[in-house]
C-alpha cells in the first residue's frame, strides 16, 4: 500500500501536534478508552485526517 503524503497548514498541524502532546501529559490510566477518543479527536477534528472507512456515507466508519 503506498500512502501519499498529508500536507496540513502550519497552524493546524501544531495545533493537533499541541493536542496530542496534552493527551500524552495528562494521560489517566484510570480511563483508557478516554484515551482513545481524544486522540481520534485530535487527530480527526483538529488534523481533518479519517479512514478512508469514513468517507462518503459514515455509516462503516471504523475509528
Amino acid at each position: 500500500m503506498d500512502i501519499q503524503p498529508t500536507y496540513r497548514p502550519d497552524d493546524n498541524y501544531h495545533h493537533m501536534l499541541d493536542r496530542l502532546e496534552h493527551i500524552a501529559r495528562n494521560f489517566d490510566q484510570a480511563a483508557p478508552d478516554d484515551l482513545r477518543t481524544q486522540i481520534i479527536i485530535a487527530v480527526g477534528e483538529i488534523g481533518n485526517v479519517w479512514p478512508v472507512s469514513c468517507q462518503g456515507d459514515s455509516s462503516g466508519c471504523e475509528i
